[in-house]
């Protein structure tokens, strides 16, 4: 992985030749997608995110004969620090700022 990587830049990889043609035709390929959790500490909403990942997965089974394992996100410890200025825009009900990441993390891995 790439520190800092949000969704959108693995798609863009994706685009341009992130994997290989003898990746693609590899029945015994097990790709591990681990993705979003940049996204939502820079602001995304869950389901833009959610969207993202979504995309990823789409395109990325489209292509390989393999596996892909999609990982739950993991909790981000930085809510208190990063949360408050993020609000505006992205705030609860009440107008304030959520006082987590855990309930985007929670809605993103529920099935």
């Amino acid at each position: 992985g790439i520190s800092g990587d949000q969704t959108q830049h693995v798609l863009w990889r994706l685009a341009h030749g992130e994997l290989t043609a003898e990746m693609e035709k590899d029945p015994s390929l097990t790709l591990v997608l681990l993705v979003g959790t940049n996204n939502l500490g820079a602001g995304h909403l869950p389901e833009e995110t959610a969207a993202g990942i979504f995309s990823i997965a789409r395109r990325v089974m489209l292509r390989i004969k393999g596996r892909l394992l999609v990982s739950a996100l993991l909790p981000r410890g930085d809510g208190p620090s990063m949360l408050p200025k993020l609000c505006p825009p992205r705030c609860n009900h009440d107008g304030k700022p959520f006082n987590s990441f855990s309930p985007a993390v929670k809605h993103v891995n529920k099935r």
